[in-house]
């Protein structure tokens, strides 16, 4: 007659052997936050904030409403390879006076490793913020589809905008801006060496045990 392990035995063991991971996170900041979403402050003191900060986060307005040209600007995160299993990740940064309130979609190009998110950003810069001399705070969920370059250790983010901006007198032609800061935060689930080290010892004695109850 067959015999089989009690639950007494199985469940501890499956409790055991599914709890061998935990989460964690690679974060990564370019410039410091400033100022808080939906802060106006005057060009002044945008760029006195941001001096000292790498380029493209300095406080340094890109580009002009009135003559052009628009705002265009790139930045990489470089953080080394994750050879964890990547399980989330999303993309936030600070931009001041972008001008989403103005007509149209501001947004003429946005990539992420080269993967297009144009679309993605114009629709959170609809939804929020944008007016004139305002400084807004913008999340990215990242897609599974962009795991792999996460994993690669090198992140690379291009955004360009496009008019019409705000003037002192309405709508203009073209639209600068500028960056305040960047964080990409990377989610992971990795190993627990002391599950896997209870895991190492709990099998003999759950081997053992077994071989006690069905003999």
């Amino acid at each position: 007659m067959k015999k089989y392990l009690s639950a007494k035995i199985i469940v501890p063991f499956a409790l055991l052997a599914g709890s061998q991971f935990a989460s964690a996170n690679t974060i990564v900041t370019l410039g410091d936050q400033d100022f808080a979403d939906g802060a106006t402050p005057t060009t002044g003191a945008f760029l006195t904030a941001g001096g000292g900060e790498p380029a493209p986060f300095n406080g340094v307005f890109i580009g002009s409403d009135v003559s052009g040209p628009n705002f265009s600007a790139s930045w990489t995160f470089s953080y080394g390879a994750i050879a964890d299993t990547i399980t989330g990740g999303s993309l936030s940064f600070g931009i001041y006076d972008h001008e989403s309130t103005a007509t149209g979609n501001q947004v003429a190009s946005f990539s992420i490793n080269g993967v297009d998110f144009t679309g993605a950003l114009n629709t959170l810069f609809e939804a929020h913020g944008g007016a004139s001399r305002e400084d807004n705070v913008y999340t990215l969920t990242l897609p599974a589809s962009t795991f792999a370059g996460l994993a690669s250790g090198t992140v690379n983010v291009s955004l360009s905008l496009a008019g019409p901006g705000l003037g002192l007198f309405g709508e203009t032609t073209f639209n600068g801006a500028a960056l305040d800061f960047s964080t990409l935060d990377i989610a992971t689930a990795v190993p627990e060496p002391l599950s896997s080290t209870l895991l190492l010892i709990g099998l003999p004695a759950v081997l053992a045990a077994t071989r006690r109850k069905i003999i």
